[in-house]
């Protein structure tokens, strides 16, 4: 396996949204011994040289650029940039994203367009711009980082859920419309990182490194779709499968028990 990596990953253009923080970081560190030609873009520039500067010495080599995703020239622009400074695009690895509690009592607007326009159009800008050097070029591979919250609509939820089955579909719809384009969803359960720190209903959860190693092995691989760690695989399909009132009534009832009980 480790020749698997070193024959798919060495001497790659990496393009990473999201990349100062989270699992978008973890990769970037997992992939630098492999003398990667690195597009790291987020809005925290700062942030992102720390993580050039920490990985100097492993032969890699970093170009860096404040970016909004959420701006789509802002992103045409960086990515036909990063594409002149390296010379290609062979991997664009679709990390940006953020989370937050959509319910009926927590509802906000502005988080819930800030939402939509990070993980979703974000990403589609991303992925659009990446295909137009991609496939004139006749190969590539587009990364995209779902969610087990795409299982189905989680109660609490729903908004994060959304954009996350409308990468997947959308991905979907890419793979089937231009084969010569490796495309790889990946759906995390938990992993140790900002978007989610404050859940305090995380279970089997991962580090961000252990992470990133599952995650650039499945991609060498050409794998379509990944769920991980395997016990959230078999949990994402189950509950899939579940008859619609059978999981209204499992999900309301998981949701109130996961809440702070009244004294």
């Amino acid at each position: 396996m480790n020749q698997d990596l070193h024959s798919y990953w060495t001497g790659k253009s990496v393009l990473i949204t999201g990349a100062s923080s989270g699992l978008g970081y973890a990769v970037t560190e997992a992939l630098a011994s492999y003398k990667i030609k690195f597009g790291l873009l987020s809005r925290r520039q700062e942030r992102m040289q720390e993580l050039a500067d920490k990985l100097q010495e492993t032969g890699s080599s970093f170009w860096i650029k404040s970016c909004d995703v959420r701006n789509r020239d802002e992103v045409l622009s960086s990515v036909k940039e990063f594409h002149q400074k390296a010379g290609s695009l062979d991997v664009a690895w679709i990390n940006s994203g953020i989370s937050l509690d959509s319910s009926f009592r927590k509802w906000d607007w502005e988080a819930f367009e800030s939402s939509i326009d990070t993980n979703l159009k974000g990403a589609i800008y991303t992925i659009r711009a990446c295909l137009e050097i991609m496939v004139p070029q006749g190969s590539g591979a587009i990364v995209g980082i779902g969610s087990a919250a795409s299982m189905r609509g989680l109660p609490t939820r729903g908004v994060y859920s959304l954009t996350k089955v409308g990468l997947d579909y959308f991905l979907q719809s890419k793979a089937a419309e231009l084969p010569q384009i490796q495309f790889t969803v990946i759906h995390p359960g938990f992993v140790d990182t900002p978007i989610n720190e404050s859940n305090p209903n995380r279970f089997w959860l991962l580090t961000p490194e252990k992470a990133a190693r599952i995650m650039i092995k499945a991609v060498a691989k050409r794998k379509r779709q990944l769920i991980y760690p395997l016990r959230m695989n078999l949990l994402f399909h189950m509950i899939r499968l579940l008859p619609l009132p059978f999981y209204y009534w499992l999900a309301n009832k998981t949701m109130k028990l996961s809440q702070p009980s009244k004294t």
